[in-house]
């Protein structure tokens, strides 16, 4: 029986493209194959659009019936048994933005531009908290709770050495930011708190080893991301075949989020941020403001 999720991983994802090529390079439609192993045409498909996860028995029938070289099949079983492992933000799944997250995780480097608020990856909790504060005062605090943990976790996971993040980059920044410089005046939290945030983002700053390079837009720059309104976005780029590069939009409600893999979209808004980060000084050059501003 196929195993339902709360939410496609990556590993997933590819795990069923890989299905979809083998077929395809077989010469057999969904149909066909539905056909040949007595099920209707949309099981295959839920297979190959990372909805649900086939057992390694039909796996194996499918291997078959695409000709699969008895090389290739344990490698393909051992990468269904990893599909089939929850993502690892499983615990704050409750409060999670699966879609978004998971992308996040397997990505071996992220272009990001923030012309309201920092970027969730470079928030420190107190700033995270104070905009939870500002979008829902009303939240449960033990939900808050559970953000707080996942954000923490998220940076762990993804900024900070944690394994398979884009720590583990070469000679490049896994996250590069485009901040406008209203950005860092707004303030949020009050002045301790920002002012706390500011160090923060100079300690990446002047960290040559850090994983996160940050650009900051000087004011009454008329770039192309300020003239398309465009909002928060951000694009993914990964290292798994099969894996398109991702353009996520980011709203102020999950449900408000969107994530393409549109080509053109996605080399637009590439080229939207080149032009930009060329009107911004170089990685490294410090903040147009610091604490003291805020002090």
């Amino acid at each position: 029986m196929s195993q339902p999720r709360s939410g496609p991983t990556v590993a997933l994802r590819c795990f069923g493209a890989d299905l979809r090529r083998r077929r395809e390079a077989a010469g057999m439609t969904l149909q066909g194959v539905a056909e040949t192993i007595k099920k209707d045409r949309a099981t295959p498909a839920r297979w190959e659009n990372a909805e649900t996860v086939p057992n390694p028995r039909m796996v194996a029938v499918l291997l078959d019936l695409y000709s699969t070289p008895a090389a290739e099949r344990t490698e393909v079983l051992r990468a269904l048994e990893e599909a089939k492992k929850p993502g690892w933000w499983h615990p704050w799944r409750e409060v999670a933005e699966v879609g978004v997250i998971d992308l996040e995780s397997a990505a071996t480097g992220i272009r990001s531009y923030a012309p309201g608020v920092l970027p969730d990856l470079l928030q420190t909790t107190e700033y995270a908290e104070a905009l939870m504060s500002l979008r829902n005062p009303y939240e449960d605090p033990a939900v808050r709770r559970l953000r707080l943990e996942l954000l923490e976790a998220r940076k762990a996971h993804t900024i900070e050495g944690g394994p398979g993040g884009l720590a583990d980059n070469e000679n490049r920044a896994g996250l590069w930011v485009l901040l406008e410089q209203a950005t860092l005046r707004r303030r949020v939290g009050g002045p301790g708190v920002m002012a706390r945030q500011l160090d923060y983002l100079e300690a990446h700053i002047a960290d040559v080893g850090s994983s996160v390079a940050i650009q900051v837009i000087p004011p009454g720059v008329p770039h192309p991301l300020a003239i398309s309104l465009c909002g928060h976005l951000e694009i993914l780029r990964f290292k798994e075949f099969g894996m398109g590069e991702r353009l996520i939009q980011i709203g102020l409600h999950p449900a408000m989020t969107l994530i393409t893999d549109d080509s053109d979209a996605v080399e637009n808004y590439r080229m939207a941020m080149d032009v930009t980060s060329g009107y911004a000084p170089p990685r490294f050059t410090p903040l147009p403001l610091t604490s003291k501003d805020f002090g």
